[in-house]
């Protein structure tokens, strides 16, 4: 046994290195000790009063194939370089660059190949990422990674952005040195559970909490909001509710997430062929309660409907799809004050699939990215 590493057992916790069924990955499966129901999880309202912002429509296409990192096509797995990607167009110009490259598939598994949610922590120092087993719908885990100790401890910059990701392969192959050993001890693996479809992982700043959301898709059924232990990373309470309400509405369980700077949860669902409508409300041990935010885009970013977060500097919300990220004052949204040119809009031409996006306190953004999983710094000019 490694000094300062838990191996896989039954229902605990690993630090890094579990071996299950052959391979690297979590241990097996956990369960919320505590469920309760809320029957009527949406507020009333009325349809027609929800006003359009008639923003501009730099709406994006999925790919019909996903493109993978070039670096990693050209430089193979241990990338040397940073990829880097610049907007295209929109009115709020950026560029993308890597920041750390994350594990990679581990031999034909797939279990690392398929991350789903980014969230980071005020002080930046921490990252959770949320991860589905490669060949089905909800099972996943979550990942801790120790920014810190990879960047002022290991060095994990430029040049040496690929060092989490050569420890896993090296160990994967029992090939793990013992400096590698040591890099892995900034890796802190959950047990697997269900995890949704993995977009909702979401930090309440209010209240240190992490939560997620679980749904079937359709429109008044019940689904789950679960809290999941940040030290842990175990599921410890579920909620179950419908988004329905008292008139008849109905609509499905939301499948993104997120927290403003005063414990308030978001979602955005698609509305149409490209409108985008938000839900303001919360989520506690209490129960799950939302309601319809009054004024909606005409104009989502993108076909693919992946991840929502929020910036607590700018205090401005984000809705993000393959390409494409779309923001608007949160203060102004709320009060139904949007105007077309409050919504800031940046879109680049990278094909990459957009997995999901967290700020630190101090306003710095951070993309996840698939195919070639990794971590980049997003800079808006």
């Amino acid at each position: 046994m490694i000094k300062g590493i838990k191996w896989a057992i039954t229902g605990c916790l690993m630090l890094f290195g579990g071996v299950v069924a052959g391979g690297l990955g979590p241990v097996p499966s956990a369960h919320a000790a505590s469920t309760i129901k809320t029957k009527y999880a949406l507020g009333n309202y009325q349809t027609q009063k929800l006003k359009w912002v008639r923003n501009k429509d730099e709406y994006v296409m999925r790919p019909k194939t996903y493109a993978w990192s070039a670096t990693y096509q050209r430089q193979g797995t241990f990338q040397t370089r940073p990829a880097t990607y610049k907007t295209c167009r929109g009115n709020a110009p950026a560029t993308l660059t890597t920041d750390l490259y994350l594990p990679i598939t581990v031999r034909r598994s797939g279990d690392w190949g398929n991350p789903q949610s980014l969230v980071l922590t005020k002080n930046g120092r921490t990252a959770y990422v949320g991860y589905l087993k490669t060949g089905t719908t909800s099972t996943g885990w979550i990942v801790k990674y120790d920014l810190a100790k990879l960047r002022q401890k290991f060095g994990a910059t430029t040049g040496n952005m690929a060092l989490i990701r050569r420890a896993t392969n090296a160990y994967s192959k029992g090939k793990v040195t013992a400096r590698q050993k040591t890099v892995m001890t900034a890796m802190r693996i959950g047990p697997t559970f269900d995890l949704g479809h993995g977009q909702s992982l979401a930090l309440n700043p209010r209240t240190q909490q992490l939560w997620l959301s679980r749904t079937s898709g359709e429109d008044g059924r019940y689904g789950s909001a679960v809290r999941v232990s940040p030290r842990t990373l175990r599921p410890v309470q579920t909620v179950d509710y419908r988004l329905v309400n008292k008139t008849g509405a109905k609509i499905a369980v939301n499948s993104t997430l997120t927290f403003d700077k005063r414990g308030y949860a978001y979602f955005s669902s698609y509305s149409g062929k490209r409108a985008l409508r938000v839900y303001r409300g919360t989520i506690s041990k209490k129960g799950v309660h939302f309601k319809l935010v009054m004024q909606g885009l005409k104009y989502r970013p993108g076909q693919t409907h992946q991840s929502i977060a929020y910036d607590a500097k700018s205090d401005r919300l984000y809705f993000v799809s393959d390409d494409a990220i779309s923001s608007v004052p949160l203060a102004k949204l709320n009060r139904g004050r949007v105007k077309p040119k409050d919504v800031k809009a940046t879109v680049f031409a990278s094909r990459r699939e957009f997995e999901g996006l967290s700020f630190t306190g101090s306003g710095q953004a951070y993309v996840l990215l698939n195919r070639g999983p990794e971590v980049m710094r997003l800079t808006f000019k």
